[in-house]
């Protein structure tokens, strides 16, 4: 239960890293720009080490305009367990992404910006994956 409730919260991170280039009026010319700056960077890294002890990894990357997050578990869990505890998760945060994308488009010269959060277990298998792309609607799968 102790890693599912640190998975839940990770998911904060891509809160954080969004709203750590608010004071340069030059936005990112990418998505992978902005995922290679040192403010994201370190927020991943920090991230990252505050969850290490509940087996949790974070990384970041780009994939064309959307940033993704991945959280993998280093112990193999249920993975239909756990998947609807991440989608009620999903849900309830579905509007704060929404404006964490907007600030994604001041931010980084793209269009259409999405987030993707990704969970991976300890095979390497995918749990579940959402992208956000600030409409009413996102994907799952």
């Amino acid at each position: 239960m102790k890693k599912i409730i640190g998975i839940l919260l990770a998911v904060c991170l891509a809160f954080s890293c969004v709203a750590c280039g608010g004071g340069e009026k030059k936005p990112y010319a990418s998505v992978e720009e902005f995922v290679q700056s040192e403010e994201v960077q370190q927020q991943v890294q920090q991230a990252s080490e505050q969850y290490q002890a509940d087996g949790l990894t974070i990384t970041a990357s780009a994939d064309g305009d959307k940033l993704v997050f991945t959280y993998a578990v280093s112990t193999q869990i249920d993975a239909a367990a756990t998947i609807p505890a991440l989608e009620m998760e999903f849900d309830a945060q579905a509007s704060s992404f929404t404006q964490v994308i907007q600030q994604m488009r001041e931010q980084i010269d793209v269009e259409n910006p999405s987030i993707v959060l990704r969970y991976v277990n300890a095979d390497g298998s995918e749990i579940l994956s959402r992208e956000f792309t600030g409409s009413a609607e996102s994907e799952a799968s």
